[in-house]
């Protein structure tokens, strides 16, 4: 029997939402989901010799995504727009649905054994990170604005795509989070994550993890199925808003609780970023807590653009959009994620984040 709700859900009343959505549900037994960020950076000069060496290091990493004895469950690969990284970085996101998988595929991995096999001469122009963690399934949701393309934990073997109606009103996303019903996720009052230095040479190897209710958020975008005119619009009045949105957080981190944020542009298998310009991106990263997230969301103008650009958008080519959208977010427990730096740029990822409440 299931325990009552402490905390009521935020949604109204006989509420039927405007548009149908979809979230992900897991197979039986699966209580526990993981993910893992891997990236290179190319860290100095544009010679041909030291983008040899950072291609080197990617093949690497592509040998291991498809090793039978440790490849993830799913795979997808980007480069970095921009963000709190080296613009043109190469970013692998990996998932897996078992716990003991997922340790010994990152622990056969191995950044630091991977960057001391270079050249003493060419360490210094390659920088290489991993950001990973364990989400409770209690803690996690996820929603789809289609069932044509499903990326992310959606590609997890087993996994069912249901359609929902918690969706299109403030307070949505923690409505579709289980634990939520009990808990409100609270800010840690440490809000910062410390690193700790493991280096044996001297490029700086740094490791931390994360403190109590720090969020995660992939938010994709899709619009390769669209037609030209829908094409158009989503590049020439969507985009450029999401893009604003971007700079407001990564230009007021403090305020807005952002950290780690990435704009990516999903690769195809087999083809280097400088060999496309696919029709998919999305942003990944963090924030300090729920909150937060839910604060900018709601409530800051350049969130809002981007709501009502959406509606906009979605009102306009109404049945036959094709544009599609989704996202995942975990409320991760404290210590379930894992940050390593090797020789990465000052500003890379969570590096140096230290939000204090504002």
């Amino acid at each position: 029997m299931a325990c009552p709700r402490l905390f009521a859900l935020r949604q109204p009343k006989n509420y039927k939402p405007p548009v149908p959505r979809w979230l992900a549900n897991f197979p039986d037994g699966i209580d526990r989901v993981f993910t893992a960020y891997v990236g290179v950076q190319q860290r100095a000069g544009n010679n041909t010799g030291q983008v040899g060496i950072s291609s080197q290091i990617v093949e690497r990493i592509q040998r291991w995504l498809v090793d039978p004895q440790y490849a993830p469950k799913s795979v997808e690969n980007f480069h970095v727009l921009d963000g709190n990284d080296i613009p043109n970085s190469t970013v692998f996101v990996c998932y897996w649905d078992n716990n003991e998988r997922y340790e010994e595929s990152l622990k056969s991995l191995n950044l630091a054994k991977l960057h001391q096999a270079l050249h003493p001469e060419d360490r210094q122009s390659v920088g290489l990170w991993c950001e990973r963690f364990t989400t409770q399934v209690s803690r996690l949701e996820t929603n789809y604005s289609g069932l044509d393309y499903l990326p992310g934990l959606a590609r997890l073997p087993g996994t069912n795509i249901v359609e929902h109606t918690r969706s299109a009103y403030w307070g949505a996303a923690r409505d579709r989070i289980p634990a939520s019903a009990h808990d409100l996720f609270g800010l840690d009052k440490s809000s910062v994550i410390p690193f700790d230095s493991i280096s044996e040479t001297d490029s700086p190897h740094l490791v931390g993890t994360n403190y109590d209710n720090l969020v995660h958020i992939r938010s994709g975008q899709f619009w390769a199925n669209c037609g030209d005119e829908e094409t158009k619009s989503y590049e020439e009045n969507l985009e450029p808003t999401l893009r604003e949105g971007l700079t407001y957080l990564w230009q007021n981190p403090v305020e807005s609780g952002s950290m780690g944020l990435r704009y990516l542009r999903n690769t195809p298998h087999g083809l280097s970023q400088h060999e496309t310009n696919s029709r998919e991106t999305c942003v990944t990263g963090f924030f300090r807590n729920l909150s937060d997230l839910e604060g900018w969301a709601k409530r800051h103008p350049s969130h809002l653009a981007i709501y009502t650009g959406a509606i906009k958008h979605a009102k306009k080519f109404g049945e036959y959009r094709k544009f599609r959208t989704w996202h995942e977010v975990s409320v991760l427990k404290r210590g379930d994620a894992h940050f390593e730096y090797l020789n990465c740029a000052p500003t890379t990822g969570v590096l140096g984040k230290e939000l204090l409440n504002p």
